[in-house]
């Protein structure tokens, strides 16, 4: 009997058509306007925002204002927010996303015990330079102390499901500030056969067309759904991951996905002790947005150290750190990994483990690649691309 779980036929899942039977040739949707916007994805666009009738969730969320600023939010700052919600939902523990431009610059999560102003500098420091001017998401009540800490620096908005006695007094310092409020993080859908009653995932296309799909669900509620020794039959050999992820690994590996699920593919995560190391966002190839996440993790180590970072061979520099910022990570992919140099490059910083979808034609070339280098790699068997 073979040592491993037989993932070979998973490829077939990239190939086979999957048919809604309930949907109709016709979608009425009605819309009800909801907020003014100060304007679009851009000052030349007008724009408001609209909630779809038909579902609880525009209500029960109640996404506001507690403080206004620049006339209002915009779209990208309302966009923003809910995306990182799309990120938060998964945690019960205090937890923080930094998000510019739809994707979190940077993630922290209670880890030991820690404050949440200590979470919110985690995830601020995760990436400094993109944390000027960002939207600043929390799933805890924000405290004196932690609003002190986001007002240290420029931020556009900050959202929480409270704010607790002076903090909106603290955020009056700063006029162009904007606090949100929302509520019921916890009944937002986001796990395979949760009810999605009346909710659609509708993206608007250019030449008049608009993509209508089911919103997008994880099957991964714990580790107890990866498969963590996943086994590729090759012609006629057996290929199986010959490292179970150590239980540190397992929390990281589960905190990456679940970031990988907010981060625009080709998404890569980088996470140790439940903060992101660097985040490989919109690259045209696998191991493109894996390299950009390197070197993102190298300046952001150096920029933390205050130590100049060159944008041309940065990554070299590296020997000046006082600690290699990968070492020990773990890394997300969105998708399977198509060749076996992406197991190749990670492991020469330091990466340890992988989460990944699995099902490319040579899973059985990078699991050998895992085993060479003595990483740990675990199965999610869906994909979670998000292309905008």
């Amino acid at each position: 009997m073979a040592r491993g779980t037989d993932v070979t036929g998973l490829k077939r899942m990239y190939r086979e058509m999957v048919q809604d039977q309930s949907s109709s040739a016709r979608l009425p949707l009605i819309l009800e306007r909801e907020h003014d916007l100060r304007y679009g994805e851009n000052p030349n666009q007008p724009a408001a925002m609209y909630k779809l009738v038909g579902t609880d969730l525009a209500n029960i969320t109640n996404i506001r204002l507690a403080k206004s600023g620049k006339e209002g939010w915009s779209a990208t700052n309302f966009m923003d927010v809910t995306r990182a919600l799309e990120i938060l939902k998964y945690f019960e523990v205090p937890a923080v996303a930094v998000m510019k431009h739809l994707n979190p610059s940077g993630f922290a999560r209670q880890w030991n015990g820690n404050s949440l102003d200590s979470i919110y500098e985690q995830a601020r420091d995760a990436d400094a330079r993109s944390a000027f001017g960002s939207i600043v998401v929390l799933n805890r009540a924000v405290d004196t102390v932690t609003a002190e800490s986001i007002t240290s620096s420029y931020v556009e908005v900050v959202a929480a499901p409270e704010f607790e006695e002076g903090v909106l007094d603290l955020f009056g310092r700063k006029k162009d500030l904007r606090a949100v409020l929302y509520s019921n993080l916890d009944k937002l859908p986001k796990f395979v056969d949760d009810s999605v009653g009346g909710l659609y995932d509708i993206k608007s296309l250019p030449t008049g067309r608009v993509l209508v799909q089911k919103p997008y669900l994880t099957s991964i509620r714990s580790a107890a759904d990866l498969v963590l020794d996943p086994l590729v039959k090759h012609e006629g050999k057996e290929y199986v991951v010959e490292r179970n992820p150590t239980a540190s690994e397992l929390d990281d590996l589960l905190t990456a996905w679940y970031v990988a699920i907010g981060v625009r593919s080709n998404a890569i995560v980088f996470v140790k002790n439940g903060v992101s190391v660097a985040i490989g966002t919109g690259q045209q190839e696998r191991i493109g947005a894996i390299e950009q996440a390197i070197i993102k993790a190298y300046q952001k180590a150096m920029d933390r150290e205050e130590l100049q970072y060159d944008p041309i061979d940065g990554a070299m520099q590296r020997q000046f750190l006082r600690q290699n910022p990968l070492s020990g990570a773990v890394m997300s992919s969105d998708a399977f990994l198509p060749f076996r140099d992406s197991i190749d490059t990670i492991a020469k910083y330091g990466v340890t483990a992988i989460i990944q979808p699995g099902g490319s034609i040579r899973d059985h070339e990078v699991i050998s690649a895992v085993n060479e280098h003595h990483l740990a790699m675990s199965y999610t068997l869906e994909r979670c691309f998000a292309h905008f």
